[in-house]
């Protein structure tokens, strides 16, 4: 059995847990989106006690602030309305050697963007080996 076969065969087992898209929620509750890096130790919904419909999470290597990134954050601030940004790096990345160094040029880079309409409100965090969410400030 594959992989992928392996996490389909989940869905069975899941009956009613399993979550419906539901119109109302397409603007997360939060107003807030989450940029991480797509680390599958990442828990990103669990770090944040997320459900579906509270945030717009999007993931990539070293959750860096990409051409696509800020074409998704556009998207979920235009049509999505979320209003604030929250960056997630971390210790122990593959994709990048200085997490934090990283971050700071992100949050620069969100706050500099022409093309998104709220850049007030952008925070980044460093995710330790320990689990703790450590904040790094400009």
């Amino acid at each position: 059995m594959t992989g992928t076969e392996r996490l389909l065969s989940r869905r069975t087992t899941l009956g009613t847990a399993l979550t419906p898209l539901d119109p109302e929620l397409r603007r997360p509750r939060t107003g807030v989106a989450i940029v991480a890096c797509m680390d599958a130790r990442l828990g990103v919904e669990t770090m944040f006690g997320l459900r579906p419909g509270d945030a717009h999470v999007i993931r990539n290597a070293g959750g860096c602030v990409t051409g696509d990134t800020l074409h998704s954050l556009q998207l979920s601030q235009t049509r999505g309305g979320t209003r604030e940004v929250l960056l997630v790096h971390h210790e122990d990345c593959a994709a990048l050697s200085d997490p934090a160094t990283d971050l700071y040029v992100c949050m620069a880079r969100l706050r500099k963007s022409e093309g998104l309409p709220h850049t007030d409100v952008v925070r980044g965090f460093i995710y330790t080996r320990s689990g703790a969410l450590r904040e790094l400030r400009p």
